[in-house]
This record gives C-alpha cells, structure tokens and sequence, in this order.
C-alpha cells in the first residue's frame, strides 16, 4: 500500500485535465487524500489558460490522451512551449489506442493507465515529481549529514 507523508506533497500543484467532469471530480479528490494542490481543466483551452499564467505554480500536469478538441501529447507540446521543463504525465483508458502506443508508450514518456487506484495514482505522481533514484540520493546526502 502506498503512505504518503504530507512533507513529500506538501505544496505541490498538479493541473488535471480531462474532459469527463465526473473523471476530475474522482481523481481530483484522490490527490487531495494525497495533500496535493489539485487544479482541475476540463479542455485543452482552460488547461492552457492556467498554463499561460505567471503566477500559477504548476509541479505536474496530469493528461488525459484522448479528449475531442486535441490529443493530450499535443496540448503537452503546446504546454511545455510556454513551460520549457514542465512534468507531464499522461492518463488513458485506451491503451491500445495508436496515439498512445506512438506518441506516449514508444516516446518512453510517462503514463497511468485508466482504470487506477487512489494508491497507484498517489505513487506514480511521487514518481514523476520525485524519481526513485533522485530520492535515495537525497537520502543517502541526509544520512551522509548525520555522521
């Protein structure tokens, strides 16, 4: 099971967008279980609304691949336009789709499969927003400290 301390997510903020509403309701109380910050988009417009604004500090955008008015690959590449490093990660229910399978899956970039527990989400954001091996040597530097 996954324990998240609140230090770890402690005022980090993930943009969800998706455009299932009932989708954003789900997942965006799912990340506040996590003390996450949660902004939530239900088109490509308003995720790059949020995106566009100085003062919006954004950890992680949460994706949805497939939406009507754009694939989420392609709003990320119109994101990271205006936010160079911003960390992506990519949700689908299809996942023999060709969008996700080329430009996700074969990009090596990150994804979540739908459907997803509270748990599996919860540890996959903490993965991209803090990788393994960037954690063990943050610890190793604390315990290095210690001595």
């Amino acid at each position: 099971m996954y324990m998240n301390t609140q230090q770890e997510s402690l005022s980090k903020t993930i943009l969800v967008v998706d455009d299932d509403l009932s989708v954003l309701s789900v997942i965006k109380c799912m990340l506040e279980c996590g003390d996450y910050n949660v902004l939530i988009a239900h088109s490509a417009e308003s995720a790059l609304r949020m995106a566009e604004r100085d003062d919006l500090a954004i950890d992680l955008m949460l994706i949805d691949v497939l939406m009507p008015d754009i694939t989420g690959p392609d709003l990320a590449e119109r994101i990271q336009a205006i936010r160079p490093h911003q960390k992506v990660l990519f949700m689908s229910g299809c996942t023999e789709s060709e969008v996700v399978r080329v430009k996700i899956l074969d990009r090596a970039l990150g994804f979540l499969p739908k459907p997803f527990t509270s748990d599996g989400l919860l540890e996959r954001v903490q993965n991209v927003l803090d990788p393994p091996m960037q954690r063990a040597a943050a610890g190793a530097a604390a315990s290095q400290s210690i001595r």
